[in-house]
């Protein structure tokens, strides 16, 4: 029997997303695209009823191939990546992490034409919603429209607009070329589009076809801000020495970004736990300041500290 030949690979990357990955896959059955399909699972390691929720729809659609990688323990997000991304055979490579999910039915599609239109890009990202699932809310990465640009790696150092794995759709043989030590060392879609973007270019589709869920069981959401810059910040040596330093000025502006805002962050956070005392006992006597002395206050009151008083003060009425 003569093997089946795909056109393009789905990489499911999984990890006890049993709450998430039906919706995950439902949204994948639905895309408008023709056959055959490879789905590639990566679980890396679930102790729930992941796999057995992705076991259900295999067999329901007869253009996707399900590929189920076997699973000695868990390896960990960067190498379970680099065993996902090598067991695909496709010619292009999409990635959906089960706790995303695809709002597009024509997404695949879209991003398939894309880069056959598109010689220079071995990624195309799109726009995508970012769902925070505690207040039920959906925002756009960026402003919503109908066009496309066109960015490469210096762009993405500065911004990172792909913003997460489940966005892409990447040609092969740039994932093929990513250098060995990428999957030693703490690697996530950041650094793995900065060295596809090396050697060509990313298209962006400002259309929001994805969803980025922000959930309490998420590792990088549990992770508070301050720590997600110090993380960045740190990683960032290791990155420009994987790309040669060829990235040098943009990495060095970036940590210099990243430095400040972080001494600030540790400023205010210094200057709010000495006025949370202060802010407690206002409501017993700021009555009793005359408006002359309170329009006094607010005149030489530096305005960091109108900020940080006034974010206290509101936090205390609630």
């Amino acid at each position: 029997m003569e093997a089946v030949t795909f056109k393009l690979s789905i990489l499911l990357v999984t990890y006890n997303h049993e709450k998430y990955i039906r919706q995950a896959l439902e949204a994948l059955f639905k895309q408008v695209i023709n056959g055959p399909l490879q789905l590639v699972i990566a679980d890396d390691g679930s102790s729930d009823n992941t796999l057995n929720i992705i076991r259900e729809f295999e067999g329901t659609d007869p253009r996707f191939t399900f590929k189920f990688l076997v699973n000695n323990g868990n390896l960990g997000i960067t190498k379970n990546y680099q065993r996902g991304f090598s067991e695909c055979s496709g010619e292009y490579i999409a990635v959906l992490e089960g706790d995303d999910y695809w709002v597009s039915p024509k997404k695949l599609a879209s991003q398939l034409e894309f880069l056959e239109q598109h010689w220079e890009c071995s990624l195309c990202s799109v726009n995508y919603l970012v769902y925070e699932e505690d207040r039920s809310q959906f925002t756009p990465r960026v402003p919503v429209s109908s066009s496309y640009r066109i960015i490469g790696a210096r762009d993405l150092i500065a911004d990172n607009l792909v913003g997460n794995f489940s966005t892409c759709m990447y040609r092969k043989s740039a994932l093929d070329e990513l250098p060995p030590a990428l999957f030693e060392m703490r690697s996530y879609d950041w650094i793995v589009n900065i060295c596809v973007s090396r050697t060509s270019l990313i298209g962006f589709l400002e259309e929001p076809m994805s969803v980025y869920r922000l959930h309490s069981n998420g590792v990088w959401t549990q992770t508070s801000h301050i720590n997600k810059l110090k993380i960045q910040l740190e990683v960032i040596p290791a990155y420009n020495a994987l790309t040669n330093n060829v990235f040098h000025l943009e990495f060095e502006v970036l940590a210099s970004r990243l430095r400040h805002v972080i001494a600030s962050s540790q400023v205010e956070s210094a200057v709010d736990a000495v006025v949370q005392p202060v802010v407690k006992a206002l409501p017993r006597f700021i009555d009793y300041i005359p408006n002359f002395m309170m329009r006094f206050l607010r005149a030489v009151m530096p305005d960091r500290f109108k900020r940080i008083l006034l974010k206290a003060l509101y936090r205390e009425k609630v």
